[in-house]
């Protein structure tokens, strides 16, 4: 195309001072030409080649033009998720039943909800109660009880509501709320367990033998405070390993378990034998053992 041009150029040059571009009649110059005037040496083209060869037709819908293809990459990369603008709300992942929760009590219960292409919808977090009210916790990121255990937290598309210290009668059901037309709802049932003790069971020993009971407390998380764990015997209100030799007590924080093991049994260590959780609740558990001559 450019050698097109260049040489329709050129032409023009060679063949302008010979042409009447006026269309009027040619008139003789006013001074003869001298005899002694030089003709121009001729125009030489020289390595102009014109080719008829046909453009390459690009396919259809393409356009083959390097500036709109940068344009179009360049808005492609920058709204690679463009096609989000025009999806409805969704909720991420299939949830046709309730999601079940189980928690221990004083435990901090993480409730996650994914909303994607939410655009200008807001999303609440509600209570149901055992009597079916219900109970505005959060809208956005507004929270709307005096409860200060609740706290709501925006991660990328995950609306998290967060419930610190978790009690008993917290459990019932969660709502995730979509404020679309219908209302998107997702439903978690929460169930807090209460704490319990469980101890060994009854047990028979001959003197001169070691005595091993377990203690373990079930569905409690202590939180910051330090847990207290104690053994006594009988009506004694002071810590068997005070009272007596040959008493040794492992206790282990992070599971709530303790282990008593009391060597060289004597008839007189017959009995009730209590374990006891002091903090942050009381709880107490108690075993009888027997021991025989």
């Amino acid at each position: 195309m450019h050698r097109i041009v260049l040489l329709m150029a050129v032409l023009t040059r060679a063949i302008a001072p010979h042409a009447n571009l006026t269309g009027l009649p040619a008139t003789e110059p006013s001074n003869p030409p001298s005899s002694t005037m030089m003709t121009p040496p001729p125009t030489v083209f020289r390595n102009l080649r014109v080719t008829n060869k046909p453009r390459k037709q690009m396919k259809h819908g393409k356009v083959d033009s390097p500036m709109l293809n940068y344009i179009f990459d360049s808005y492609a990369t920058s709204n690679k998720h463009f096609h989000d603008k025009f999806r409805p709300p969704s909720f991420e992942g299939t949830a046709s039943e309730d999601t079940i929760i189980d928690a221990d009590t004083g435990s901090t219960v993480i409730f996650d909800c994914k909303v994607t292409a939410l655009r200008d919808k807001t999303v609440s977090w509600i209570r149901v109660s055992e009597d079916e009210n219900l109970e505005l916790l959060t809208i956005d990121l507004d929270t709307h009880t005096t409860d200060f255990r609740y706290r709501v937290d925006l991660a990328g598309e995950n609306w998290k509501l967060a419930l610190a210290d978790a009690k008993v009668q917290d459990s019932g059901v969660y709502c995730c709320h979509v404020s679309t037309h219908p209302p998107m709802l997702r439903r978690y049932k929460l169930t807090v367990h209460p704490p319990s003790i469980k101890m060994s069971k009854e047990a028979f020993l001959e003197t001169g033998e070691t005595l091993s009971l377990k203690c373990a407390i079930l569905h409690l998380y202590p939180g910051e405070a330090v847990p207290e764990m104690h053994w006594y015997r009988g009506n004694s209100t002071v810590s068997l390993d005070e009272i007596r030799g040959g008493v040794l007590i492992e206790t282990d924080q992070l599971t709530l378990t303790s282990h008593l093991q009391v060597a060289r049994l004597k008839v007189e260590d017959a009995g009730n034998y209590t374990c006891a959780l002091e903090s942050p609740v009381r709880m107490r558990a108690t075993t009888r053992v027997h021991v025989l001559q």
